[in-house]
């Protein structure tokens, strides 16, 4: 009895315990950089394997030697993220005690996020909580961005989606854009579910959670009201003040990211087999934007196409679809963006050979990013670094190749459905 109630608990808290002890780990790691913030802090952080964001853009924009400086993001200050994570930067700099305050604050943020992301997917499936709190992204990565907090926002949009919790999901997705832009993808796949009801006229009732049916029978149009208002408006409110105070510091994260040359990308490899071309920035910009909204095409067609009561787990796959092949073509690599294929596989219940898959090449990834490459050794190890660059693209293909296949099955069915329900001709 006692053994049952011990796996009971292990299973109830344990995702939460671990999550917490691995990102505590982390923060306490990376906090030895602490001591030399400022000028020289990157190359000191990566020579050490303490590197963190927080730190590094916390001098760049706020310190001035011993002073601290308070310039408001967007208006006086150009920052290389959506609006909102440049104010998660920027409020804690007000606080006592800076960058090892302002250090901790993101380290309770991104701790809540990742235990809310938990909490989350436990409401749709408890074992996929492991998908995150396993992680070993978490241990090595957790510190090093926001990420976990832009993550939590796309689990929930995803999640609360499919409790047909519209409102909160549409706004959600929009906190999630304006944060760390990732979360975008649900809004193709959200539109195509609801815009797809809406054409067909579907006000049919279906069943509930515990089989009751006549709370989920809405209004097609008000369903895709009830997200798209939501999203817009608060859309609307983070960005259009900053927009018309000074639209070039609001947008230029869009032009910072289009002028970044690739690093430790699939394009790097591509280019050892089909030339340097291939590296260039014009044609990876170009490539990966195809690529990326070819995608969402694709997910948005497939989520169309499915039944009214498959399209919460057809948006899912959909996102998680996006959401790989993005981090696949992604032009820049950085070992914390392999946290947002975590989440995918969580809220999509991946099966567990795919998280080992995951866990293999992110650790990979963080031996050479941190501990191999230093930057006075950033070109002795390029071999080294093309393996991990094909190992990860061959563990995004076998992910994206079992969310086609879940797609496929969930559409298969429809046709299938629709076809059998066909009247047979009559004779002439």
């Amino acid at each position: 009895m006692k053994r049952g109630l011990y796996g009971a608990l292990a299973n109830r808290w344990g995702p939460y315990v671990l999550a917490t002890v691995l990102l505590a780990t982390d923060y306490a790691l990376s906090a030895r950089g602490l001591s030399h913030a400022g000028p020289g802090y990157t190359t000191w952080a990566l020579d050490h394997s303490t590197y963190s964001d927080v730190v590094s853009l916390s001098g760049e924009h706020y310190l001035r030697g011993a002073a601290v400086i308070h310039p408001l993001p967007y208006v006086h200050d150009r920052i290389e993220y959506p609006v909102l994570l440049g104010f998660g930067l920027w409020l804690p700099t007000w606080l006592p005690g800076g960058v090892v305050t302002w250090f901790a604050v993101a380290g309770v943020f991104n701790t809540a996020a990742t235990l809310g992301s938990i909490a989350l997917i436990r409401r749709q499936h408890p074992p996929a909580a492991w998908w995150i709190a396993a992680s070993p992204a978490l241990l090595l990565d957790g510190a090093v961005n926001w990420d976990l907090i832009g993550i939590f926002f796309l689990v929930a949009s995803v999640v609360w989606f499919g409790e047909r919790r519209y409102r909160p999901s549409g706004a959600a997705c929009a906190v999630g854009t304006c944060y760390k832009l990732f979360p975008v993808v649900v809004v193709p796949m959200a539109l195509a579910a609801l815009g797809s009801r809406w054409w067909r006229g579907s006000g049919r009732p279906e069943a509930d959670a515990d089989g009751t049916v006549g709370a989920s029978n809405r209004n097609p149009a008000s369903e895709l009201a009830r997200w798209l208002i939501p999203f817009g408006v608060v859309g609307a409110v983070a960005f259009l003040p900053f927009l018309a105070l000074n639209a070039a510091n609001t947008t230029w994260f869009v032009r910072f990211n289009d002028l970044r040359p690739q690093k430790d990308s699939i394009w790097d490899l591509l280019s050892k087999f089909v030339g340097r071309w291939a590296a260039i920035n014009g044609t990876i910009n170009t490539a990966s934007l195809l690529i990326v909204m070819a995608a969402f095409g694709y997910g948005a067609w497939m989520v169309w196409r499915a039944a009214d009561a498959d399209q919460a787990r057809a948006m899912a796959l959909s996102a998680a679809l996006a959401i790989v092949i993005w981090m696949m073509v992604n032009k820049v690599w950085n070992p914390q963006y392999v946290l947002w294929v975590f989440a995918a596989g969580a809220f999509t219940s991946m099966p567990a050979r795919y998280a080992v898959a995951l866990a293999v090449a992110s650790l990979y990834d963080n031996w050479y990013e941190y501990l191999l490459r230093r930057p006075a050794t950033h070109d002795l190890y390029l071999g080294a670094g093309q393996v991990g660059e094909a190992l990860r693209a061959v563990v995004f293909l076998f992910m994206a190749a079992w969310v086609v296949i879940q797609l496929t099955r969930l559409v298969g069915v429809e046709t299938r459905e629709r076809a059998e329900f066909q009247p047979a001709p009559t004779p002439s």
